[in-house]
């Protein structure tokens, strides 16, 4: 199990590196032929505390490497070859999260640097930057190409559950990423703690950007500033919104996705949360940076992009944009909540029962 992760720099004898979890700090190095921990820049070592028990992989929809975390109140899935949480849900309901039926059970395409699995994955830099070091902004640069990720589970002795997966990203971005999902022993909630060590000095600015992308939801709540830099709290970011798909709450903006798709929205909102509504479960993701600084894309820290047809929606939190010397890292904290609701109620009740439970 990685506690601490690995830096390799070309050339020199791996080091092991000693990290905790918080907003940025310099790795302290312990030259040693002991940590023979370089998978990609990671690989997993065994159990994480004396006490912990290995959760083993299992099947998941067509792939034969997956791990799954569960209690009495919810589940979720992580399949290591895409990289992504697939899966998460209330026990015994259904998934929230897409899944896509053409890709299931396979692995990262060797023709693009693009495989849509769906699910909720992470980028550690903005889309806006990408054209600093490729082609343009779609599709994504070589150096993101989707691939496998090294991973491992435990269960710890007071029964929270966590899988942690692991990917080093070579030039420009030189940095290994490491984020770890745990379950709540009871209620229905999963922290996902990302953090990224850079193995050499970066070359542009970073971000951890993560995307969640949701099964068709029918409503989506988001933040708004009161005195936001954005005309009603948002800026259209591509194609144009539908007529009549946002509502103004006293408890934020309703986004009726039943309207039409085909856009993405940025808010500079201060509050770093954002909830969808799929029938009668309410997923809300918060997410807690650590540390200040601009956001990208204008300032955006929220993001919101509907699929054409409203096949899904993707509900993005950006951390501010950061540069890393060798051996730094930064960190941050998301936090997905499972709640019922009632599918028939008003919007505004809807952003109510939201702004409730992000108090």
């Amino acid at each position: 199990m990685i506690n601490d992760l690995t830096v390799k720099e070309d050339n020199a004898v791996p080091a092991r590196a000693d990290v905790r979890w918080g907003p940025m700090r310099t790795l302290r190095t312990m030259g040693s032929l002991l940590a023979a921990l370089v998978v990609g820049g990671c690989t997993s070592t065994g159990v994480r505390e004396r006490g912990d028990s290995r959760i083993s992989p299992t099947a998941y929809r067509g792939w034969s490497e997956a791990y799954r975390l569960e209690n009495a109140s919810a589940s979720a899935v992580v399949v290591p070859m895409t990289g992504r949480l697939m899966h998460v849900g209330m026990r015994n309901g259904a998934n929230v999260l897409r899944n896509d039926p053409d890709l299931l059970g396979r692995a990262p395409s060797e023709t693009s640097t693009w495989t849509n699995y769906g699910g909720e994955w992470m980028w550690p830099v903005a889309q806006s930057r990408w054209s600093e070091f490729s082609a343009g902004e779609w599709p994504p640069p070589p150096a993101l190409r989707t691939a496998p990720w090294e991973a491992e589970a435990w269960r710890t002795s007071d029964g929270r559950q966590s899988c942690r997966i692991s990917r080093r990203y070579g030039a420009p971005l030189n940095v290994l990423v490491q984020r770890e999902f745990t379950l709540d022993p009871k209620a229905a909630r999963l922290t996902i703690k990302q953090r990224m060590v850079a193995t050499h000095d970066t070359a542009l600015p970073l971000t951890l950007w993560s995307i969640m992308q949701i099964d068709r939801p029918q409503q989506v709540v988001l933040p708004v500033r009161s005195h936001s830099a954005f005309t009603n709290g948002f800026r259209v970011m591509m194609n144009e919104l539908p007529g009549d798909a946002i509502a103004s709450c006293p408890d934020g903006l309703i986004c009726d996705l039943s309207r039409g798709g085909g856009f993405k929205l940025g808010l500079d909102a201060r509050e770093q949360w954002m909830a969808a509504r799929r029938d009668d479960v309410l997923v809300l993701l918060r997410a807690d940076h650590g540390f200040s600084g601009v956001f990208p894309d204008g300032n955006c820290s929220l993001e919101l992009y509907a699929s054409d047809g409203n096949t899904y929606a993707e509900i993005e939190t950006l951390s501010p944009e950061f540069a890393l010397r060798a051996g730094e890292d930064r960190a941050n904290t998301l936090v997905v909540d499972l709640r019922p609701c009632d599918p028939t109620a008003s919007a505004c009740s809807l952003a109510q029962q939201v702004h409730q439970l992000t108090k």
